[in-house]
């Protein structure tokens, strides 16, 4: 009964919280009521055009077959607690977005299905002209099409898009755009991508979304394609894309990226798991004549994609795209990608200036291939990486600006590069393309081996949200931490789930196994909470934001998870 109560005085304060006043739209429900949770509306826009600045609409279990428009300012659209409400857009072809935002700020869109868009041009949710504190959260949004036909033709015109965000204004940004905690799936993208935001956007955080089947490019972050007619900000900037996981991005016409960087300025792409997409990551610019600049790497996991894991520069510099400079690609771990065998083995490098590749785990397939590297990269820094093979170091090959090698040896010595490298197994906990576990052993020799003037910015954090550096920093996407124990085991048990997840005063501990214990750490391994009752609620409403990490000991052992509170 104690914890039903909780319960209950949760959901009361959270929908307390929403908003200045709650109204309520139901598929049941009759746009002649007045809107309350007794007598809800039938259509969201006619909620929407109801609202008053600060008010909130809560939607109800149901299908709601319509497109919307959000007609202004201050508004919170969102599922009502514990409701499960979809928009399907089954044949509407009114307008290209499911959800339009043009020239709106302080908006929130929460806990919404979005699905069955199929049109040209098809978009779930676009945001396009000036903005700010516009935020994206904890939507599903699948079935975006540009056509019904799965073998109709794909060009240049033919395009959709989950997730879009333009920044037209010549002057005024769209910022403060958060896009988190989404899941977006089982799109024909056309020449398009899942999630995107091009020009004019100055501040951004793309985190903790899942993007997957999609038949182009996963995350995208766009400059100097004209979508802003002033040059000077047509170049999306500032911003963060951390957290997300994407998979199974492969286009049948082009190699597509699970996270693409054309044209962006000063971002940062943190703590990512990226597999079987075309690129793991791409850093170009296509546009001739310009410049992608200041885009940090670190702390990824980049595995089993089918070209390689880092395709770097630009392709046809300088008469084809433009230029890549000052860029970094540090703390990452890069395991048998080019599963195509192409022949790029883990890196592509084509024409970038000021790179700095440092404190990575690069472990090739079977192929013994490292990079193919053409066009030059002038100011290039690359040395203190691991590099494994399991075939040896004699058979260890890399194509390095016309040159070949076959031997690690080799490679070292003719490139200049890696002097302070090592070639040796970092012992992963389970190398394997099929259920990978990329933490790596207390034995491992990436354990302070990277750079040891290295200093990790404020924030910094390895693939578990731990503090970046123990001592010198180690190699790849983990740092080992022995007095934790807690994320270098990390479980993906599916009789263990948290929910909700990311969790705003509570969550709840869902297993079929019979718990023997309970214990919760922040990020740096610190004892948050033990429960000695073995409840399954866990009241967080009084601990900081940030990522924790949630122990159980069932009879089959122990096994870890993560969860965010907001």
């Amino acid at each position: 009964m104690k914890k039903i109560i909780s319960l209950i005085v949760f959901a009361i304060s959270t929908l307390m919280a929403f908003g200045q006043n709650n109204f309520f739209v139901s598929p049941t429900g009759n746009n002649a009521n007045n809107g309350s949770l007794n007598a809800p509306w039938q259509t969201i826009q006619y909620g929407l055009n109801q609202l008053s600045t600060g008010d909130t609409l809560n939607l109800m279990t149901g299908t709601y077959n319509e497109k919307i428009e959000i007609p202004a300012d201050n508004i919170y659209l969102r599922n009502y607690p514990g409701n499960s409400p979809i928009i399907d857009a089954t044949g509407i072809t009114t307008q290209n977005p499911v959800i339009l935002l043009r020239n709106r700020s302080n908006i929130t869109i929460e806990g919404l299905e979005i699905k069955n868009n199929i049109q040209n041009d098809a978009q779930g949710i676009l945001i396009e002209g000036i903005g700010n504190n516009i935020t994206i959260k904890n939507c599903v949004l699948h079935d975006i099409h540009f056509s019904a036909n799965p073998d109709d033709s794909v060009n240049e015109t033919t395009n959709a898009q989950g997730i879009i965000v333009y920044g037209t204004d010549p002057i005024t940004p769209i910022s403060n755009l958060k896009i988190i905690g989404n899941k977006l799936y089982n799109c024909r993208l056309g020449y398009s991508e899942g999630i995107a935001v091009n020009g004019n956007v100055d501040g951004f955080e793309i985190t903790e979304n899942e993007v997957y089947n999609l038949t182009n490019i996963g995350i995208d972050i766009i400059g100097h394609e004209g979508t802003c007619s002033n040059a000077i900000y047509d170049q999306a900037r500032n911003g963060t894309v951390k957290g997300n996981i994407i998979h199974n991005c492969i286009s049948p016409y082009a190699t597509s990226a699970g996270i693409y960087v054309d044209g962006g300025k000063n971002v940062v792409i943190e703590n990512n798991i990226s597999y079987h997409n075309g690129y793991g990551i791409e850093i170009g610019c296509e546009n001739v004549g310009k410049t992608t600049d200041s885009i940090t790497v670190r702390s990824n996991i980049f595995y089993d994609n089918e070209i390689c894991a880092l395709a770097l520069g630009g392709f046809d510099y300088p008469n084809g795209s433009g230029k890549v400079t000052n860029s970094i690609f540090c703390n990452n771990t890069c395991y048998y990608n080019d599963y195509s065998n192409s022949g790029t083995g883990e890196i592509y490098l084509s024409y970038s200036e000021n790179t700095v590749i440092e404190n990575n785990i690069f472990y090739v397939s079977t192929q013994g291939i490292l990079a193919y590297a053409e066009l030059t990269q002038p100011g290039i820094t690359f040395d203190y990486n691991d590099f494994f093979a399991q075939s040896g170091s004699s058979n260890f090959k890399c194509n390095w600006n016309g040159n070949t090698y076959t031997t690690y040896a080799d490679f070292v010595s003719g490139t200049a590069t890696n002097a302070n490298s090592i070639f040796s197994d970092p012992q992963f906990v389970n190398a394997n393309v099929i259920n990978p576990n990329f933490h790596i052993q207390a034995t491992s020799p990436c354990i302070n081996a990277g750079d040891p003037n290295y200093t990790a910015a404020p924030g910094e954090t390895d693939i578990d949200n731990e503090v970046r550096t123990n001592g010198i920093v180690d190699c790849g996407a983990d740092e080992y931490y022995s007095n934790t124990g807690i994320s270098d085991h990390l479980n993906t048990e599916p009789e263990f789930e948290l929910y909700p997840n990311p969790a705003h005063a509570y969550f709840t501990i869902k297993t079929e196994n019979k718990i023997n214990n309970i214990e919760v750490y922040n990020s740096i391994g610190q004892l948050q909470k033990i429960n000695t009752d073995q409840s399954i609620y866990i009241d967080i409403s009084e601990w900081s934001h940030g990522i924790y990490f949630v122990r159980i000991k069932t009879d089959k052992g122990y096994f870890t998870k993560k969860i965010m509170k907001e």
